[in-house]
């Protein structure tokens, strides 16, 4: 018997385009272990059209074009409520990473319907694409959201400690990291493992700096190892030309592009150690990053920095290196000590597995 529907709704590309697309799926299938059907409204690249459905309970706006179209998507609540109304066993409305200005308005509009608005944080970043308009926006927002959110919300999903110790004060909170499913088949795929190569992995999008990829690639030059190899899963040998014009890169680095997510999930599980680098800075501390969940569910080795609350992870499995800064010598030498290693059989952890989440997240739902 179902206890209600929750709606969730945000700026993620359904069904698996996005690591956002990957947490809120993950956590739909939470909510359904409590009992709660998940329908979600996220958004898609593809134009002419309003609304359209795209898979059970999945349905996509188009993404705004325009600083005006932005503007309306905003403070629309038309949308929003007319879902509501094909499925009148609404409990909760959750808004992934929303700007402040539709939590408020979602706010008035859902306090009518005795609805409650629940609001997962993952990001406190000002940087955004676009306009002088929409950049000035973006910097604002977060200033509002960082601050003043739990103050909004009825109740918050969070991503991280930094953020559950921010807002815990002000409403009740669940952490809850970036998910997996480990019954998923793409967990069960076969590996493609090098014998003659120690292979590295980094997976991701040098989204704004957050990811210094190019200490990582400088570090694994300086190696000087022909029986090493690095994949770089997301980018482009182009693509990283241009980001970084400065760096030559080694005959050993290998550029796989843009694949899908369980092809990058079979990248992982095949390599021999997953590397990603990130300056200690408040959007990466508030952050949790999704590629970390995924290679720590695969059991690798993991080279890493200390950010967020990676560390409490790599210190319970003892696989993996967590370092201090992001200088080049410091990670080729945390490389070097991997390739020395002995190489193990890589088990899956369940540790981010959504069923380990189910008791603590019964909370979200449970009363005031």
């Amino acid at each position: 018997m179902s206890n209600g529907t929750v709606i969730y709704y945000g700026g993620f590309a359904l069904p698996d385009k996005s690591a956002s697309a990957n947490r809120v799926v993950s956590n739909g299938k939470l909510f359904s272990a409590l009992g709660y059907r998940t329908v979600f409204l996220g958004v898609s690249d593809d134009g002419g059209f309003k609304i359209k459905k795209i898979g059970e309970n999945m349905f996509v706006l188009p993404r705004a074009k325009s600083s005006k179209e932005w503007f309306e998507r905003m403070t629309d609540v038309s949308i929003l409520e007319n879902i509501i109304k094909e499925n009148p066993d609404t409990k909760a409305v959750i808004l992934y990473n929303s700007p402040f200005l539709t939590l408020l308005r979602f706010k008035n509009a859902l306090k009518k319907k005795n609805i409650r608005l629940i609001y997962d944080c993952t990001e406190w970043t000002g940087g955004t694409d676009g306009s002088y308009l929409k950049k000035a926006f973006k910097k604002i927002d977060e200033y509002f959201i960082r601050n003043f959110a739990g103050r909004a919300a009825d109740k918050m999903i969070v991503i991280s400690s930094m953020m559950e110790k921010k807002y815990e004060n002000h409403v009740p909170c669940v952490r809850i990291p970036p998910l997996v499913d480990i019954s998923d088949s793409i967990w069960r795929q076969e590996k493609q493992n090098d014998e003659n190569k120690f292979v590295f992995c980094f997976a991701g999008v040098p989204d704004g700096k957050k990811e210094s990829l190019d200490a990582v690639v400088k570090a694994f030059a300086s190696l000087k190892d022909e029986n090493a190899m690095l994949r770089i899963v997301g980018v482009t040998r182009e693509q990283f030309v241009k980001l970084y014009p400065e760096i030559k890169i080694d005959g050993n680095v290998i550029f796989e592009g843009f694949v899908s997510h369980a092809q990058a999930v079979k990248f992982i599980l095949s390599c021999d150690c997953y590397i990603f680098i990130r300056e200690s800075d408040r959007r990466n501390n508030a952050g949790f990053p999704t590629k970390f969940a995924e290679s720590f569910t695969a059991g690798v080795p993991i080279i890493t920095t200390d950010v967020s609350d990676v560390k409490e992870y790599i210190e319970k499995s003892g696989n993996g290196a967590v370092l201090s800064s992001t200088d080049e010598k410091e990670i080729a030498e945390a490389m070097r000590k991997q390739i020395r290693g002995v190489k193990q059989d890589c088990f899956l952890r369940s540790d981010f597995d959504f069923r380990s989440y189910v008791h603590k997240t019964a909370e979200l739902f449970g009363s005031e």
